[in-house]
Order: structure tokens, then sequence, then C-alpha cells
């Protein structure tokens, strides 16, 4: 019993032995601990132990022992940590760069640009199809994972893949964060209420009407001969629209000609996320903190969105998505909004996927038609027929539906520049998956970068040229159909992508009816890519075009 108190007592005098216990510490702290499972959201509680553990050895032993020991403790920790990386993980034989086998800090690396999409198209040419491009986890470039990691049947989870850890309001996860199979089964079940052939027939004539603002914006440019910047007018008609059909809410910033602040958040929230590269734990760290700043700013105008809805709807016959959580909520057997934070938290992610993602689509349809004028006068041709078909003066999604070029000029912009360039990943299970032969370990993160996919030669007769006739009359230049998933796939695909098509249908047809626009002066259209950032959904640079009215 007396050698415990001596070797304490040595402590305070023998460095050698600071250095030993600190290092062995390290390394235990490792093998029995942090190579053990996923911490990342228990980031604040592991940082309080190490400074409680520090501040108690300073105070016990004296501040140079206390030095000394955790010095050696943190070396050991980290040297165990990169030899484990390197030499023993499961995925050790996988290719990729030696600093994303170390460290998820890689990933803030390649985000620096906000051009991750791109950075990962150079990796997949330098090394292969499956890139180890952080400690545990892999990219994938191939077709047949799609369905592996993301069918109904799969064993793989959103738990532990990245960010849908830290993505929640107050602990209630959003549909597309949402961690448990059968939760997010019955939050769809409702989602889908609000998106029924029905309800889409609703939203189609506030569509309408925002395309009619749209339009009035474009007779001013038009008759004063200005250029328009489209990549941020796409931005404000999907968000106005968001508004209406989402909160019977009018924001009214295509007629303000700028973003709001609502916007602003969005852009600077999204902004940090991808310049973290899927680097979750600082986003831990300040949801643990409880930290405020745009974060905190976006929370409360959501929820003040949110209520205000719920207020009006006492009084109002409203018909909105909102109003189908809201009816969902106020029953008196709740599907999947139990309480009020998971009403705030849908309420964030109908801002976020009925503006950011259809916006993109937009941007680059314009960007594409303004390059390619022989295909902007084919499709003028193509809805001149059905303008007025169902409705006088007017198109309907209904009639925009059956023309082939209109849906080849939409799914060949979405190949080109899928919004969600670098899709969420998924956890395998413990048995592992086999991908083109090739097995990869259980209990590791896996996605397929949907912007490398798309432009793939594997899957893509010329790839990166804007052909919309791949999706018409030369299905040739399609090598791999499996290859196009724009909207994802399996039970988690995009809910609103009969949405997304209505607007983005309604949205080209009227503008090409009552236009025809060109590149500004000046504008070679380098920008929209050079200046676009993966900011987990894509942003399009800036596009100047001009646009004259048909007579």
């Amino acid at each position: 019993m007396e050698s415990v108190p001596h070797l304490i007592a040595s402590l305070h005098h023998d460095a050698s032995l600071q250095l030993l216990a600190g290092a062995t510490t390290g390394f235990l702290s490792h093998t029995l601990y942090f190579v053990r499972g996923y911490h990342d959201t228990s980031i604040l509680s592991i940082l309080l132990i190490h400074f409680a553990s520090y501040t108690s050895l300073t105070i016990f032993f004296g501040l140079i022992p206390a030095t000394l020991l955790s010095t050696s403790y943190l070396v050991a920790l980290f040297t165990s940590i990169s030899l484990y990386r390197l030499f023993f993980h499961p995925l050790r034989h996988f290719p990729g760069p030696l600093p994303a086998k170390l460290t998820k800090l890689y990933g803030p690396y390649l985000a620096r640009n906000g051009q991750l999409h791109i950075e990962q198209n150079k990796l997949f040419s330098k090394y292969g199809n499956i890139i180890r491009v952080a400690p545990n986890e892999l990219f994938v470039l191939n077709s047949g994972a799609i369905p592996t990691i993301h069918a109904a049947k799969s064993g793989c989870r959103k738990r532990d893949a990245g960010v849908y850890n830290v993505v929640h309001y107050n602990g209630a996860y959003n549909l597309d964060s949402i961690l448990d199979r059968e939760e997010h089964r019955g939050r769809r079940r409702v989602w889908e209420r609000g998106m029924m052939t029905q309800a889409l027939t609703t939203y189609e004539t506030s569509t309408r009407q925002i395309c009619h603002t749209w339009l009035s914006q474009l007779d001013v440019f038009s008759a004063e001969g200005r250029a328009i910047n489209t990549s941020l007018f796409s931005l404000l008609v999907t968000f106005d629209h968001m508004g209406k059909i989402g909160f019977s809410h009018d924001f009214n910033t295509i007629e303000a000609g700028k973003e709001n602040r609502m916007l602003d958040l969005l852009e600077v929230m999204f902004g940090q996320l991808g310049q973290l590269g899927e680097l979750v734990w600082p986003v831990a760290l300040m949801k643990s903190l409880g930290a405020g700043g745009d974060a905190g700013e976006f929370d409360r105008l959501t929820k003040t969105m949110a209520d205000r809805r719920e207020a009006r709807g006492e009084g109002e016959k409203l018909d909105d998505i909102f109003g189908h959580f809201l009816q969902d909520f106020q029953s008196e057997k709740p599907v999947a909004f139990f309480d009020r934070n998971i009403l705030y938290s849908d309420a964030a992610l109908i801002l976020i996927g009925a503006t950011d993602t259809i916006a993109v689509v937009l941007s680059y349809a314009f960007y594409h038609l303004a390059q390619h004028q022989t295909y902007q006068e084919k499709l003028f041709a193509e809805v001149k027929p059905v303008f007025g078909r169902t409705i006088p003066g007017e198109f309907t999604n209904s009639d925009l539906s059956r023309l082939a070029l209109l849906e080849a000029v939409i799914n060949e912009t979405m190949r080109l520049d899928n919004p969600v360039a670098n899709n969420g990943g998924r956890m395998t299970p413990p048995e592992g998956i086999t991908v083109d032969g090739v097995w990869i370990p259980g209990g590791v993160a896996v996605r397929v970068p949907g912007y490398p996919m798309h432009r793939s030669e594997r899957a893509f007769v010329r790839p990166e040229e804007f052909v919309p006739e791949r999706w018409t009359s030369e299905p040739g230049l399609i090598l791999d159909r499996g290859a196009f998933f724009p909207f994802l796939s399996g039970p988690s695909n995009c809910v609103g992508k009969r949405l997304a098509m209505m607007v983005l249908r309604l949205v080209l047809s009227y503008t090409v009816y009552g236009y025809q626009f060109r590149l500004a002066p000046g504008e070679d259209g380098s920008a929209i890519y050079s200046e676009a950032k993966d900011n987990l959904i894509l942003k399009a640079g800036p596009l100047k075009v001009v646009f004259d009215k048909r007579s």
C-alpha cells in the first residue's frame, strides 16, 4: 500500500516518471477510448475533462510537472493516433492523399476556396474510383454504390456519417437529418401530404404569380437595356416562391432586387459549413456552448416566421407546406410533429430546401441557354403551342411536363451542375459493404459525390458538354443511367422533387416565351463557375445577362 503514495510523491520530482506517466495515459486514452466509436458531438465534454485534468495536476503537482505530464500525454496520444491511422486502420490500404489519412483537417484544406466539388474531381483523376479522403471516410465514384449505400434495404445509416449529427434545432432533427429510419418514415409521410398532386396544383397558382413578378422586373431591365445578374435573381425568385408556398408569406425580394437578412444568413451559415469540409466537431462545440451569432439569429427568424404562420392560420384558410405540419402538430394523435422544436426544425428545412437547390439549377439553366442560343429558340418553339392551352394566357405544369426538350434542358443542367455536389454520407454496417468487387469495412463513412459522378466519362459521353439530346434523341450519350441521381436515391431522396421540377418548368417557360436573352457585353460566363461556392449546397457565381422582349 505504501507504493502508491511513494509513486505519487515521486511524480512531484522525477521528470522521467512524469513523461512516462503522461505518455502511458495518452496511449491508453487512444486505444481504450478515442479509437472506439464517434466522439465529435462529445467535443465539449472532452475539452472540459482535459482542462479540468490539467488544472488539477497544476494544483496538486505544480505547473512544471503538470506541463510535462500534459505535453507527454498529448504527444503520445497524437503519435498513437497517427501510427494507427497510417499502419493499422481498416482503410490503410485505400489510396488517397497522405494528410487525409492522418486528419480530417484535410477537408477544410480542400474546401479553402469554396471549390470542394472541383477538388473532388481532381482526387478521382489522381487516385482512382475509391479514395480515402479522411481517416475514416471514403469517396466512391461508382453508380453501383448508390443503391448499396442509399436503398431502403441498405444497412448503411446516417448516424455518425457527417453533419447530420449536428443539424438540429434544440435537439430536434429536420427531415433531412433524422438519424432514425422509423422516425424519418413518419415525418416524411406528413411532408408528402404537402407534395401530393392536389397540393402542387394549389401551389402552382402562387408559382405563376411569382413568375409574373419576375417578368415585370425583366420588363424594366429590358426597357432600360440593362443587364441583370441571373444568378442573383434566380435566388430571389426561388426565395419569394418558397415564402408563398411554404408559409403564405410575401418576402418581395424580386421587387427589391436584393437579398434580405434571412437570405444573407443562409449564405453566411452555409458558407461556414462549406469551409469546414465535413469537419463536424466545431459545429458541435458551438451548439454545445449555445453560441448565438448568425446561426442563432437564423433560428430566431425561423421561429418567428413559424409562429406568425401558426397565428395567421387560426383566422385564415392558408394552403402551404407548413400548414400540413401544423395540421399534424395540432391533431390528437400526431404522426411526426410531437413538439414545437420539430416544427421549427422543419420550418428551417423549407427555407433551405425550397430555395437554394432550385436556385442553383435555374442559375445554370439561364447560363446554358444564354450560351447556346439554338436551344433557347428550340425551347421557345416547343413551349409556344402549349401557352394558354389549359388556362388562357398561362402555362400549366401538366402541359409543360410533356415537353421533351424542356425536360432535357433541366436534366442536363442538373447533370452538369448538381445543386448538392457532395451529397450526404452514410456509415457502413458492421459487416461492411462491397462496391465494384471491393470490400469496404464496417463503421466507415462513405459517400458518392454527385458532381464527379455526373461528369464521369464512365457514365456519360462528352461529360463536360451541355448536350440535352442525350435525354431525347441520342440516348447513346448516356453510358450509365444509374449514375444520374440529382434528387438522391432511396427513402431519403428529395421529397420536393416534383415541386422543384414544377418551378423550373414554369420559370424557364415563361422566360423563354417572353424574352430572348444573351450574355451581356463583356460577360464571358466564366465567373458563374470560377466564383461558385460549394457550401454543402452549390452557389452559382454571378452572370450578367441581357434580355430582349420578344415582339
